[in-house]
């Protein structure tokens, strides 16, 4: 296929486009034109992903055909970027595109997008939110044009499948829950193997395995006897949430104890504090550490169970720097959690954010193990 949807999209992002993505979201118009040609990409590798099963497809159909008429999108995109009502239209569309694309795995990929490209979160989350609509009305514009059904949207996403893999941002097939950017698209053809001929067996003498086997067996026993006497990992524990959803959750940690308060707790303990653990940031900046991503995800299913669930986020550091930079910095680490779960589908007005810097430890600052455990996001919940 002649056709690059990728180029075409990227086609729009003329050096005005980005002055003003620039503008809006605060960050430096080479660093801006950066994130968008990683997330033009990062969703059309999401699209073609949906696209590679019959229920996704048939889903990203819907969400395409329910966005505002290409012309809308491609014709005036520098004129939506101009602020006011026009502007926050397209950026609420895109926010519905983002969560029917990428749902629960949204913050995850817009983690990503924030680390390839060394900006903000939120700038991420608002750069997606343009990239979306303008994505979705190349796809639009090919499916008026061209009489596209769902098979032949599949196919047209699927024959982009090389130009998507060299072009997304390492990691996210991880973000994507699927392991290995090898999978998006779901996973390449197996190319097919001729079948050998098998030739007569050449009689042997007495097999190794003979005197091999008993030693095998001894080392067998050998590594279960060590497995047995080895520390044991976290316990884990199921629960069920009112609207059906299974956490998977380490007892005694944060989204267990969230979880069953929210499932056997009393108003009456309200308001109830929780400290996040596996809830980290790189040093010095906003930007949550990979493996932060399973413990938002749950919050943001959790939240989901409990639509009248209203929270507070309060950011901590221990007392290392400037008092002030350290209470800015917590304040803005708030920030960031809750700009993940609004990208997960929360509204923000069930969420409150504030930050107390060095003022607030639960624990001595004369030490490295009491500075760590000063270093915290907790989680208040307020309503239930």
């Amino acid at each position: 296929m002649n056709v690059n949807l990728i180029d075409l999209a990227k086609g729009f992002l003329t050096p005005d486009v980005v002055s003003k993505l620039s503008s809006l979201v605060g960050e430096t118009p080479a660093k801006t034109q950066q994130a968008m040609e990683t997330i033009v990409p990062t969703l059309a590798g999401a699209a073609c992903n949906t696209a590679s099963t019959p229920a996704g497809v048939s889903r990203l159909m819907s969400a395409i055909s329910s966005a505002p008429s290409p012309d809308s999108i491609l014709g005036n995109i520098g004129s939506l970027l101009g602020g006011g009502g026009a502007t926050e239209n397209l950026m609420k569309t895109g926010s519905g595109l983002i969560s029917s694309l990428l749902g629960d795995k949204a913050g995850a990929v817009t983690n990503l997008v924030a680390n390839a490209s060394g900006i903000q979160f939120a700038s991420a989350s608002s750069l997606m939110n343009v990239a979306a609509p303008l994505l979705f009305s190349v796809l639009g514009r090919h499916i008026t044009s061209g009489g596209i059904t769902p098979t032949s949207l599949s196919s047209l996403l699927s024959s982009h499948r090389d130009t998507i893999l060299n072009a997304v941002p390492p990691g996210l097939g991880n973000a994507l829950g699927l392991g290995s950017n090898s999978n998006i698209c779901g996973a390449a053809p197996v190319p097919a193997v001729r079948p050998t001929a098998i030739a007569e067996p050449a009689k042997k003498p007495f097999p190794i395995w003979g005197w091999l086997l008993p030693l095998l067996v001894l080392l067998a026993a050998l590594l279960w006897w060590r497995s047995c006497s080895a520390p044991k990992g976290p316990k884990m524990a199921s629960i069920t949430l009112p609207c059906g959803t299974v956490l998977s959750v380490e007892e005694g940690f944060f989204t267990y104890n969230l979880a069953n308060f929210m499932v056997k707790g009393s108003d009456s303990e309200l308001p109830k504090t929780f400290v996040f653990d596996h809830l980290n940031f790189d040093s010095a900046t906003t930007r949550l550490t990979p493996e932060s991503n399973a413990t938002v995800n749950d919050l943001i299913a959790i939240m989901k169970c409990f639509p009248n669930m209203n929270v507070q986020l309060q950011g901590h550091t221990d007392n290392t720097g400037d008092p002030e930079a350290n209470k800015k910095l917590s304040v803005d680490r708030a920030e960031a959690v809750k700009a993940l779960l609004v990208a997960g589908g929360i509204d923000g007005g069930r969420i409150e954010t504030a930050g107390w810097g060095q003022e607030k430890p639960i624990a001595s600052n004369d030490t490295e193990e009491g500075k760590a455990r000063n270093r915290r996001t907790e989680l208040v919940v307020v309503k239930k």
